[in-house]
């Protein structure tokens, strides 16, 4: 195997450490310190993520022996007293910049999103993770709930905010401020007729389904294509005797037929122009935030904890966030048609070897033997 730089340091590149440590001085992060520091705990982290390791203890065992390589990186010691004692005492907050810093590097790369008009697209929805309630007793229920925007343009989690299982994901959306003239997509679960009328007020698109007990009458009928599987195209107004008195503007509901099932399925937007097929497909799209969920629950350890407190969870799930934006990142700076997974294992199975990340990818490196 050729000498030179290894595949982690390679990956090492990525980091915007420089926002890291800025942060970490302006909230004094590491103050007191002298091995575990931010910087430090974060590694650990990134590397129990990238090698799936299911303990503090299995941490410490596969890291001990690189020690040496691995402090030139800041990583001062794997035991797994000293990583516990940081996740309990090392703010997270310090973790938010990095976030913000690795989603602005992915948001300048990514691929636009695929609907036929320039403006910005997030899906919202929430959700839970199952704990034990006896071993995280600040937590209601034994559950905690993950709210979490999807940005479409390269399917990036741009908002997150983790809370009590209780917390309704309504209650998270009305207090966000939305850039004008975005669409938002959401279920069913955030349908609130004086929010839907804030948003219409502010410029702000929707699309959501509408329910079964929304009491409505319909003001106008709009031609309809049938052949792309639209039904019917209604401008209505709320008529029930709360609904009709917090949302006053009509709004606009979609009935798509499946073709498969024969199910019909109803679509409320505050859109006007755009066609209907347009407004089924941005709800159809909204599924992508299910296959995120899914995917870090299975590729990313954010279903078991390294520690039992509110800090140790919120560090573990942001440097999880962290690292699928840091995959993200270069899936677009490389223009690769690997998928996310594929970067995944690629730098779990190399990640200490003395290759380029770019080799791999393009496959034009021979491993000697």
């Amino acid at each position: 195997m050729r000498k030179g730089i290894t595949l982690f340091r390679d990956l090492q590149g990525q980091v915007p450490w420089a926002i890291f440590d800025a942060a970490v001085a302006a909230q004094q992060g590491d103050r007191w310190v002298r091995k575990a520091t931010c910087r430090s705990h974060l590694l650990s982290l990134l590397l129990a993520l990238l090698l799936e390791r299911p303990s503090l203890r299995s941490i410490e065992w596969a890291l001990e022996h690189r020690l040496t390589y691995l402090s030139q990186f800041g990583l001062g010691s794997v035991d797994r007293s000293t990583i516990s004692h940081a996740n309990e005492h090392r703010p997270w907050t310090v973790l938010i910049p990095l976030f913000e810093a690795l989603l602005a590097a992915a948001r300048s790369v990514a691929p636009p999103h695929p609907f036929p008009f320039a403006a910005p697209v997030f899906t919202m929805d929430a959700t839970v993770i199952t704990v034990c309630g006896k071993l995280f007793p600040w937590l209601r229920h034994g559950a905690l709930k993950l709210h979490l925007m999807l940005d479409h343009r390269g399917l990036l989690p741009c908002v997150v905010d983790m809370t009590d299982v209780t917390q309704s994901e309504l209650c998270r959306a009305r207090t966000r401020v939305y850039e004008m003239g975005s669409v938002l997509c959401f279920d069913r679960g955030y349908f609130d007729s004086a929010w839907f009328q804030r948003l219409t007020d502010d410029g702000i698109f929707f699309v959501t389904r509408l329910p079964s007990y929304a009491r409505y009458e319909v003001t106008s009928e709009r031609t309809v294509d049938r052949t792309e599987g639209v039904f019917a195209d209604r401008i209505i107004r709320f008529t029930g005797c709360k609904t009709a008195i917090r949302c006053r503007r009509p709004l606009r509901l979609v009935t798509v037929r499946d073709p498969e099932s024969g199910r019909h399925w109803h679509f409320l937007t505050n859109q006007m122009t755009w066609s209907a097929a347009t407004i089924a497909e941005l709800y159809r799209q909204r599924w992508q935030i299910e296959l995120f969920f899914k995917w870090i629950k299975q590729h990313l350890k954010v279903k078991t904890f390294f520690g039992r407190s509110d800090n140790a969870v919120h560090w573990q799930l942001m440097a999880a966030l962290c690292l699928y934006l840091l995959l993200a990142l270069i899936k677009f700076r490389h223009q690769t048609t690997a998928s996310l997974y594929q970067i995944l294992r690629i730098l779990q199975s190399h990640l200490f070897d003395h290759v380029r990340l770019e080799q791999l990818l393009f496959g034009y490196y021979n491993f000697q033997t």
